[in-house]
């Protein structure tokens, strides 16, 4: 009996502490994790923003500077359609931060609260679990105790009839 209720102290500790983990992560995500995320992604997409002005402006000098320079047309056109590229790559880059703004916003955020509530909730379940299962098994091995003390004191009583 001992190891039996060492053996479920042992699991009730350990479901306990999941669950002290479980509230402890879902603590954190709502007390920071979301704004942090939320504040992450959108300095990416203000750096992504960013270098899409800078790509703009330097578009924008090229053509100024091969116009007032009058150099080779060829030249001219092959940096500015380079630059041009740049340019629609940034702009893609800037879509797919919005794109991630609200991928994070509309579904990201809520999935990981969902994890997170989850992880309480089923760590919250296995110590009801473990507690109405140590009691069923104390109350079956209290059972047994008894029935053997019962029948002990037969044979007792059948040794002294003797």
């Amino acid at each position: 009996m001992t190891t039996l209720t060492q053996s479920q102290d042992l699991e009730m500790f350990d479901a306990r502490g999941s669950l002290a983990r479980a509230e402890h992560e879902l603590n954190l995500f709502n007390s920071f994790g979301k704004v942090e995320t939320e504040k992450s992604l959108r300095l990416d997409l203000l750096l992504e923003q960013d270098a899409l002005d800078d790509s703009t402006e330097e578009l924008e000098q090229l053509k100024i500077m091969y116009d007032r320079n009058n150099l080779a047309d060829v030249t001219a056109q092959m940096v500015l359609n380079r630059a041009e590229r740049n340019l629609q790559r940034q702009q893609i880059s800037v879509e797919l931060a919005q794109s991630e703004i609200t991928k994070w916003v509309q579904l990201g955020m809520a999935r990981a609260q969902t994890d997170l509530d989850y992880d309480v909730t089923y760590a919250k379940l296995n110590i009801a679990y473990l507690e109405a299962e140590h009691t069923s098994s104390r109350a079956e091995l209290n059972a047994e105790i008894n029935d053997l003390k019962l029948f002990i004191a037969e044979l007792r009583a059948d040794s002294e009839d003797e």
